[in-house]
């Protein structure tokens, strides 16, 4: 996004704060202004919405200075770092957070800052829910463009940057007197001074750059800071949590997918397997019918021995074909049904034992068998609902 918001923060809460939108690719100021204090940094919140927040603080909160460290083991010893400095600062070390700048031969800039106003400003974002991408000392936004040092008037603070890694911020009373004093140290040559202000100093070179809006010069110098006060135990966790809670939710709808195709194949399976076993309890119950037993062990092997023995030695083709002539008179009396069969290949005879409702549907049954069959009826027996007889018959 092209678009940033940079936010200056004031060393208490009751100092006002300035902000400013900027827009990198358009090189143009989208919105700017002043909050009375930092109590009112929600109302940046919607302006921050997926912006990258650059934030500046007063250097007057921050020492900036610097040690000679040789480059060769710097990172054993920038961890003694607190202790090098400790005879000149007038904190405690261990309540100070150090952080390293750029580096000028073995000169190495540091800043230091106090933990409790490092938790202060970052607890004013927090609390207006604004993620700041950096913290920038504000004298260390101004740019030097090709000057030894810079400085800008802002508000009623004086911003002077002397090198790549230093720089104080002071009242317009300090500064008029500390410049000069800061100037006549450097005896080898004259002081280029980057001036975004009108200003008229002994012993300096001033060169004038274009007077924009103050925010606009530190937003444009903050790029390119030569240090970020998050570091340490303030560098910010990376983002992993929002991309984690969107593979975490793919993750949950995926696996709820699965789980919810799992449950749908195992209702199939169970489906499937109910109206195996249902098929097999009928087909066990047709063959018990039929053939009149009472124990099956595996229909289909019992059944096609039933069929071997019915057809006997050659007399398969006229059982079947008895089967055939009687499937007319079975659906003109449909309330008629045969309990058993029992095929004599030998005299090529069928017996059955049927049910009926009346003994009229039985006779019905066998005036029309009569015309292909001889037939021999045996007693009917009727009880409460129904009428049992045996009937023989023998192809004409």
């Amino acid at each position: 996004m092209s678009e940033r918001l940079f936010i200056r923060l004031g060393r208490s809460i009751e100092d006002s704060c300035s902000w400013l939108v900027w827009s990198e690719q358009e090189q143009e100021i989208i919105a700017s202004g002043e909050l009375a204090d930092a109590k009112a940094l929600p109302t940046l919140t919607e302006r921050a919405g997926n912006r990258p927040v650059d934030i500046l603080v007063p250097s007057s909160a921050i020492t900036l200075t610097s040690v000679q460290l040789p480059e060769k083991g710097q990172r054993q010893a920038v961890k003694a770092l607190p202790f090098m400095l400790e005879e000149n600062l007038a904190e405690n070390v261990d309540e100070l957070h150090f952080v390293t700048g750029p580096r000028n031969g073995e000169s190495l800039s540091v800043a230091g800052v106090a933990h409790e106003q490092m938790q202060n400003w970052l607890s004013w974002l927090s609390d207006a829910g604004i993620k700041a991408k950096q913290v920038v000392p504000d004298c260390l936004a101004l740019p030097l463009v090709q000057c030894q040092w810079a400085a800008m008037k802002f508000g009623q603070d004086y911003l002077l940057r002397t090198s790549q890694g230093g720089g104080v911020c002071l009242d317009a009373t300090w500064f008029q007197a500390t410049l000069p004093k800061l100037a006549a140290k450097e005896q080898d040559e004259t002081i280029t001074l980057a001036s975004y202000s009108d200003f008229d100093i002994d012993g300096v070179e001033v060169q004038a750059q274009p007077l924009d809006l103050p925010m606009l010069v530190l937003a444009k110098g903050i790029l390119n800071a030569p240090l970020n006060l998050l570091s340490g135990v303030y560098t910010p966790k990376r983002e992993y949590g929002k991309h984690v809670l969107l593979w975490r939710n793919a993750a949950i709808v995926i696996g709820i997918a699965i789980v919810l195709s799992l449950v749908n194949k195992g209702l199939n399976i169970h489906e499937m397997n109910v109206e195996r076993d249902r098929l097999q309890a009928q087909s066990e119950a047709i063959f018990k019918q039929v053939v009149g037993s009472s124990r099956v062990v595996n229909v289909r092997s019992q059944m096609e021995s039933q069929l071997r023995s019915l057809q006997g030695s050659g007399g398969g083709t006229a059982f079947f074909t008895m089967l055939d002539g009687l499937s007319g008179a079975f659906a003109k009396v449909p309330a008629l049904k045969p309990t058993s069969l029992r095929f004599d290949s030998g005299r090529n005879e069928l017996r059955m034992q049927i049910t009926a409702k009346s003994y009229a549907q039985i006779e019905q049954f066998k005036e029309i068998v009569a015309a292909q069959f001889a037939v021999d009826s045996g007693a009917m027996n009727s009880s409460d609902d129904e009428v049992t007889s045996t009937l023989t018959l023998r192809s004409k």
